[in-house]
């Protein structure tokens, strides 16, 4: 708003100088064309009365006689003010009477200027053949003529000049509202119809620029939501199809079954398929409220050293549960970081639990903090994740084939949610190449 504002208060003041000047050059142009041939005949008759009321006096004699004159006569136009009589030696020996400026005080036309601000002026002539000049001084503008370009009077003339370039500049303002209006309109029916794959074109200095580049920031998003739930709505049914297939596979063989043992060899089995919907259904639906809204933190210090000895802890008991001999090595630089100490568990602990289930023998935890900043790392010594399909991993339901596959655990659901936790502490996830020899994944806030 104060950029749109300032923009506009420029173009006002822009409009009113340019206004000014074109009535300044028309007011000068016309009354240049009138002034001096008005000048001869406004004072003529003064110049002829100071003539005559000075010839029969000695030339000593009349600066005197004129300053009785201007008090006697009193001419309210003219005889007011500083008006004088100087010789033209006098006026030779000031800078601005060159010898040009006194011949023409010589000539038998008046010469007049302007006063230093414009606030007057003064005409100078030579009276009775003699040497001596007679200055007078108005402290008023030149007359002007009545009216201007013979049409208009010069109030008449300052509105229309005034209001047709305001008009101007508002028709100029307007039309770069239009065009941009124009643009975001269109984009507008593109994004209506399904369309993402563009983006709005406008210059920085534009009024509808900061509209514009949240328009493209809210359609970049839409279309990665469109993206994620297309995506997401796949693998829901994929990963929905191989439990309930197991499971209905299970039932026939449980209905055919022969003996008490074998069909409850089938139950088992089905139960195992039932419990695997179950947690699928938890996992989904977790993810889907982290995905949906942004919760309000509870920042507050972290004991770091006995936070993360809890959560290896717990990564330790899943490596026994799993019947897997796995070292956690724990290495902690700072000693309190700021989070939400209940979303940061559950991030942590989504890394930790992937590194242990793909690690061949050893987990390395580094943490640190510097500036304000916060980073955890997680390193196994696993096969690795190529660096074509590290990104992918963060997207729900991704999983990377061969050795990180379902068989060492999970739906693929983990890292999305730490991404999405990152992302609420203004951080970010990544995943590199560990000095283990497998993965890093690093979490900062």
């Amino acid at each position: 708003m104060a950029k749109l504002f300032l923009k506009l208060w420029v173009l006002v003041l822009l409009t009113s100088l340019t206004s000014y000047q074109i009535q300044r050059f028309v007011f000068s142009w016309s009354m240049d064309e009138t002034a001096d041939s008005n000048i001869n005949e406004r004072f003529r008759r003064t110049y002829v009365m100071i003539e005559e009321v000075l010839a029969p006096f000695p030339v000593s004699e009349w600066p005197a006689r004129f300053e009785r004159l201007k008090t006697r006569v009193g001419s309210p136009e003219v005889l007011l003010g500083p008006s004088q009589i100087l010789t033209l030696e006098e006026l030779a020996r000031r800078p601005e009477f060159s010898p040009e400026v006194l011949k023409l005080i010589q000539s038998p036309k008046p010469y007049s200027r302007d006063l230093p601000g414009g606030f007057g002026y003064e005409v100078f002539r030579t009276i009775l053949g003699t040497d001596n000049v007679v200055v007078l001084k108005a402290p008023f503008a030149r007359s002007r003529p009545i009216l201007i370009l013979g049409v208009f009077t010069p109030t008449q003339f300052t509105w229309l000049v005034e209001s047709s370039m305001y008009a101007l500049a508002i028709l100029f303002w307007l039309r770069l509202f239009r065009r941009d209006m124009l643009t975001l309109d269109k984009a507008a029916g593109m994004v209506g119809e399904g369309n993402f794959d563009f983006e709005i074109e406008m210059g920085k200095g534009a009024a509808l620029y900061p509209l514009a580049d949240s328009f493209n920031k809210m359609k970049h998003r839409i279309g990665a939501l469109l993206n994620s739930h297309r995506n997401l709505t796949n693998a829901v049914s994929h990963e929905f199809r191989t439990p309930i297939t197991r499971l209905r596979f299970r039932h026939e063989l449980a209905v055919d079954a022969k003996s008490t043992e074998e069909k409850d060899e089938q139950l088992r089995a089905m139960n195992s398929a039932i419990d695997q919907l179950d947690d699928l259904s938890t996992e989904l639906l977790e993810y889907a409220r982290l995905d949906r809204e942004t919760p309000t933190l509870d920042v507050a210090p972290i004991d770091t050293v006995a936070w993360l000895n809890e959560l290896v802890d717990e990564a330790r008991d899943l490596s026994v549960a799993e019947s897997r001999a796995v070292d956690i090595q724990v290495h902690v630089e700072a000693e309190s970081a700021d989070g939400d100490y209940r979303y940061l568990s559950r991030a942590a602990a989504n890394l930790l639990k992937n590194a242990v289930r793909h690690a061949t023998g050893l987990v390395r935890v580094h943490f640190e903090s510097t500036g304000g900043k916060h980073s955890l790392h997680v390193d196994d010594d696993g096969p690795g994740i190529p660096a074509a399909e590290r990104e992918h991993l963060f997207e729900p339901f991704t999983r990377v084939d061969k050795s990180r596959d379902r068989q060492s655990g999970g739906f693929g659901m983990g890292l999305a949610i730490v991404k999405q936790i990152a992302r609420w502490h203004g951080g970010s996830v990544a995943i590199t190449e560990s000095e283990l020899g497998g993965a890093r994944v690093s979490l900062f806030w």
